[in-house]
């Protein structure tokens, strides 16, 4: 698959406005929900008078390796799971949503180490290393939003 930086941040960027969508029905205690240009998170909203943050990752390939991708370096730096401040990570694969609890990645990825391969990947130079984790486990970490 050749890398688009402008195609795959367009499909991002509809894949937060298509979160919103899924977390307005799933949580109306979230107010005010907004997309986040930081490299914090993508989207804020506001619970009990306290911000509330999500992580959206557009997984295009899962669908066809069985597998999900999740960052951890890129460029020789740490990035991803092991920088975000998100409290939720939101996975699209499929065309499915579901979300996860930052601190249960965490737990399952670097106490637990339930990841089945470490590999290396993304933009040309970037030397992106990622965990995959088998779909249907993953599946199971979270909770789908339909």
């Amino acid at each position: 698959m050749h890398y688009n930086f402008n195609k795959d941040l367009q499909d991002g960027q509809l894949a937060e406005r298509e979160a919103i969508e899924k977390l307005q029905i799933h949580f109306p205690e979230i107010s005010d929900f907004r997309q986040c240009n930081t490299k914090d998170y993508d989207i804020e909203g506001m619970m009990d008078g306290q911000p509330i943050t999500f992580e959206v990752k557009n997984d295009l390939m899962a669908h066809q390796t069985g597998n999900v991708a999740i960052e951890y370096e890129c460029r020789g730096k740490a990035s991803g799971l092991v920088t975000t401040s998100a409290n939720f990570w939101i996975y699209k694969f499929n065309n499915t949503f579901f979300l996860f609890e930052t601190k249960i990645l965490r737990e399952r990825l670097f106490s637990e180490k339930k990841y089945f391969r470490k590999v290396t990947g993304g933009d040309e130079g970037s030397f992106t290393k990622m965990y995959l984790v088998k779909v249907a486990e993953f599946r199971t970490w979270g909770m789908e939003l339909d």
